[in-house]
């Protein structure tokens, strides 16, 4: 029986079918198989009622949060959900199986007071409620450069770019050999690319393209961007220099961010969105539960989460809240890095319509099954 992660992010619609459901005891499964993988959380008599859980790194429960479910392991090869006790809340002992794919769990237990038998179904970032891509549309960039094989430092950087991207300023106070991140820019300019005016060791070319979708295109199933340790992904008007930039990819890797970005100047010159991000003087890392789309760090772990996300996400909004949900909201995994402050030299909304903004954001909460917290210092 095939239970690769790839399988167990196969799409199923539900397990009620025309004929009876044939199940078996469960088979043994292992936190490495079931790490970063995606479900829908139902039971026998409601039917789904969550529809995008992540079973995330370090046994975090993602964009599903409840005292009975706390915490996921494996005991004895079973997904167990575990509660805020330490105790197996429910414990996935049967299964669904048909030509060798895994195409459900099942397990008694109590969540919410209710106990009767609980079901896991595979799943998968639902598509956008809005703005879908077209089923056979091929979503997959193609690079009009990129490096030897090898030829790697251990971060990235990818940035939407055109004609008046600042992304050049990035080179200042740094050269190739102390640089510790590689450069990849996604053009979004109709005209010709226009990137002489800096290094960089990838370029693709995505014409009248939004942020996420040309993030999205790039890392396709195989693409060689999956082949970094960090990635942080700037919007292009950001000011800061290449001695800035390593240092939050330092910062980042000593802590264990999964999710992180650099704080932000407050002042002439630059426009910061939240009080929470504004650069505070006196510290180095601060961990937080909310890092805005603007200029995420992601871990490799993280973005493989995430990346579903964006596929045809227009302005963004709304992303930076189901981030840090679907990774269990790390509390010690998730940082603003004050030793790093930027500027933002756009005010927001200066390129998109915000109404149209919050009404996307709205209904991509509405597909996730995303319950909003109000995070203190984020408007």
């Amino acid at each position: 029986m095939s239970l690769a992660a790839n399988s167990l992010h196969t799409p199923v619609n539900g397990v009620h079918q025309a004929s009876p459901i044939q199940w078996s005891d469960a088979p043994l499964l292992t936190q490495d198989m079931l790490s970063g993988t995606f479900w829908s959380l139902g039971d026998v008599n409601r039917g789904m009622f969550s529809p995008f859980v992540v079973l995330a790194p370090d046994g975090m429960i993602g964009n599903y949060f409840d005292p009975a479910v706390d915490f996921w392991h494996v005991m004895g090869g079973r997904l167990c959900l575990i509660d805020r006790d330490g105790l197996p809340s429910v414990i996935f002992d049967s299964a669904h199986i048909e030509d060798g794919n895994l195409m459900a769990l099942a397990g008694r237990g109590v969540i919410g007071g209710v106990n009767t038998t609980y079901l896991l179904v595979p799943a998968d970032h639902p598509q956008h409620p809005l703005f879908s891509t077209p089923a056979g549309v091929e979503r997959k960039a193609k690079f009009l450069v990129q490096p030897e094989e090898g030829l790697r430092r251990p971060n990235l950087v990818v940035v939407p770019a055109n004609s008046k991207s600042l992304h050049p300023r990035w080179f200042e106070k740094i050269d190739d050999a102390s640089r510790n991140w590689d450069l990849c820019i996604g053009y979004y300019g109709a005209e010709t690319p226009e990137v002489s005016s800096s290094p960089y060791e990838y370029l693709a070319h995505l014409p009248k393209t939004k942020k996420f979708k040309i993030i999205h295109d790039l890392f396709y199933e195989g693409s060689p961007l999956w082949n970094y340790e960090r990635i942080w992904l700037p919007d292009d008007d950001l000011l800061c220099d290449g001695e800035d930039i390593n240092r939050m990819f330092h910062l980042s890797h000593k802590h264990g961010l999964d999710l992180a970005q650099p704080s932000l100047k407050q002042g002439s010159g630059s426009h910061p969105n939240h009080p929470l991000t504004v650069h505070k003087s006196d510290s180095v890392v601060r961990f937080e539960g909310f890092v805005e789309i603007m200029c995420p760090i992601f871990s490799h772990r993280a973005l493989q989460i995430c990346i579903g996300s964006m596929k045809d996400v227009e302005s963004g909004y709304g992303l930076d809240h189901l981030w840090p949900s679907f990774l269990g909201r790390p509390a010690g995994r998730m940082g603003i890095i004050d030793a790093v402050a930027i500027a933002h030299t756009r005010p927001i909304g200066a390129t998109y319509d915000v109404r149209s903004a919050i009404g996307e954001q709205a209904a991509l909460w509405q597909a996730y099954g995303f319950q909003y917290r109000p995070v203190p210092g984020v408007k």
